[in-house]
């Protein structure tokens, strides 16, 4: 078993550079050592090759694994990189010690006795202007509650073969909408600055600020995969390349990993105006319109009638509440059953809210329900809009003494009939008092006693409460179970991009609230670490990774790879089940 490191000896301040470690076997695990001073921008890069020589009738075979990272100089000077480790059939392997110099910037080429015409292999590395990723919003200064459009796109004039969501952004103050579509969208192109880049949006979002003032945007993580050109010169300005307009015949390519963030996004939102605001007004931004309806206008007295109030259009539909429906003293009215009819779509959230009330006559006569009314603020206009609609006139016909067998039932035994006593009678002796029994003392201690539990049990109510790193850790496995079941359902409803995403979000929110990483800085690498952390099995943890890996590659890889959904489903759950019953242990 042989375990080495492939590193280079010199580098320039602000270059990147490879580091792999190879291994001819099999590892059952791997540990990377600490780069200090050094930036890890990607990595590990896991890979493995096989090789088979038949000579003379004898087939040899050779088998290779390699971890790669791409690291970036941050500080000149001498640099020892310690050992890397790996665990073949139970034995521990190390490599060697390596020394890293590095130089200040455009000093490597000055190094007496540097041979440049010597062949060499340079890698590059995806440059800012090479790929980057673009956020825009629809408007930076929003008013509270107004829907913002956001929209995060891939600018690249590489090969991507594949890319997912490292990190989302975070959006504290933030109500947060997806509108991206849940099929791959497909590039297109778009030139900047002369420069023609292949283009896609990997998320669009509404975002609706519930409070007003500076309200910052995290920048977003993409990682992917890039096809890169690998040459092999004879020192600069070779016959080769001069002929082939800047190439190489010896040029080969590799596919390696790359990560690249957006830039933050800061909103400057400002509050409601206060001038001419309706007193109705319950916090609607958007463009509204009111419709109401009854079911029926001529009815008998306790019979049941629905009275639906619908808010439709564009804005804040979610938080839109109930329009208040006055009516006279003896008409009851019920709470509302909510019904949300709203679309996500390119430009925003649209649709319609009902409010479905029960209203029960119990006289008879003619019966007037008042306008209803309901205000809006329109960012658009920068005014408050109120809506009304009815009035409505209902005529209950009927006895108004009659009233329903269930009412008429109560008022008969709370009124007219006594039941009667089918029990035993407590019978007490004669002369003896309650003052100075048994009984007596018990109910005398148990009021201190009651209160002494009852703080108790409320000073460790505040502390659960006040832990959030524990009630996150309490609630993880029941927010995965929940997640799950909607994924089991979508599954049998082959809805497969809902169920894949469903799927990734339970992973992702599951490790979260477990490990208590917050979803600003969900990542797998540092979810990895996290595992290490408290031990962990490798195994378990890259059956984890790979859980996400398959639902990241159905949810955004080009050409949509097949994966069948029952294997990815039972994966995901028996990795929540071994994972909790893992750190439980722990």
């Amino acid at each position: 078993t042989e375990f080495e490191v492939n590193a280079p000896s010199t580098v320039e301040m602000g270059e990147r550079f490879r580091v792999s470690f190879s291994l001819n076997a099999r590892p059952e695990s791997f540990e990377a050592p600490v780069f200090n001073g050094f930036r890890v921008l990607s990595g590990p890069s896991q890979s493995t090759s096989t090789s088979t020589q038949i000579i003379n009738n004898q087939v040899t075979t050779t088998v290779s694994y390699s971890y790669t990272y791409i690291l970036e100089a941050r500080s000149e000077g001498s640099f020892t990189i310690p050992s890397a480790t790996a665990t073949v059939d139970g034995t521990q392997y190390s490599t060697d010690e390596f020394h890293l110099e590095v130089l200040p910037s455009g000093q490597r080429g000055q190094q007496p006795g540097r041979d440049d015409s010597r062949q060499t292999e340079e890698t590059t590395v995806p440059g800012p202007e090479d790929i980057f990723i673009r956020v825009s919003a629809s408007n930076i200064a929003p008013y509270r509650g107004e829907q913002v459009i956001v929209s995060y796109k891939l600018y690249t004039r590489l090969p991507v073969t594949n890319y997912s969501v490292e990190s989302l952004p975070g959006f504290s103050g933030l109500w947060a909408e997806n509108l991206s579509e849940t099929r791959q969208t497909q590039p297109s192109v778009e030139e900047i600055d002369g420069v023609n880049y292949n283009t896609v949006e990997i998320s669009r979002m509404a975002l609706f600020p519930q409070r007003s003032g500076q309200i910052r945007i995290e920048p977003m993580e993409v990682e992917m995969t890039v096809r890169m050109r690998q040459s092999a010169r004879q020192g600069p300005g070779s016959l080769f390349e001069e002929f082939f307009g800047g190439t190489s015949l010896f040029d080969r390519y590799q596919t390696i990993p790359h990560k690249v963030s957006s830039e933050s996004l800061s909103l400057s939102v400002k509050p409601l105006p206060y001038e001419n605001r309706p007193e109705n007004f319950s916090g609607a931004v958007g463009t509204f319109s009111l419709v109401s309806s009854i079911s029926k206008e001529e009815v008998k007295v306790n019979e049941a009638v629905n009275l639906v109030v619908r808010v439709e259009g564009k804005g804040n539909l979610r938080m839109v509440d109930a329009p208040r429906v006055r009516t006279p003293g003896h008409v009851e009215i019920f709470d509302p059953q909510i019904r949300d009819n709203i679309t996500p779509g390119r430009d925003g959230i649209k649709g319609n809210r009902e409010f479905d009330h029960l209203i029960i006559p119990r006289r008879n006569g003619r019966i007037e329900i008042p306008e209803i009314e309901f205000s809006y603020f329109d960012p658009e206009r920068k005014v408050y809009v109120e809506s009304t609609s009815g009035p409505f006139i209902i005529n209950a016909d009927g006895d108004p003494g009659s009233e329903t067998p269930l009412s008429q039932a109560r008022n008969n035994i709370q009124e007219d009939i006594r039941f009667i006593r089918t029990r035993n009678v407590g019978l007490t002796p004669a002369g003896r008092l309650f003052f100075g029994s048994s009984t007596f003392f018990i109910l005398l201690l148990a009021p201190p006693l009651l209160l002494i539990i009852f703080a108790l049990l409320l000073i460790r109510h505040k502390n659960i409460v006040q832990d959030k790193t524990g009630m996150r850790i309490r609630r993880a496995q029941r927010e995965a179970r929940k997640r799950l079941v909607i994924a089991k359902r979508l599954l049998e409803e082959n809805r497969r991009e809902e169920f894949f995403d469903e799927v990734f979000r339970t992973l992702w929110g599951y490790v979260s609230d477990r490990l208590n990483i917050p979803v600003s800085k969900l990542s797998k690498n540092n979810v990895y670490e996290a595992f290490r952390s408290v031990n962990i099995d490798v195994e378990l943890a890259q059956n984890f990774l790979e859980g996400l890996g398959e639902c990241e590659y159905a949810r955004f890889a080009p050409g949509g790879r097949e994966s069948p959904m029952e294997r990815t489903y039972k994966k995901a759950m028996e990795t929540i089940i071994t994972l909790e019953r893992e750190l439980r242990n722990k």
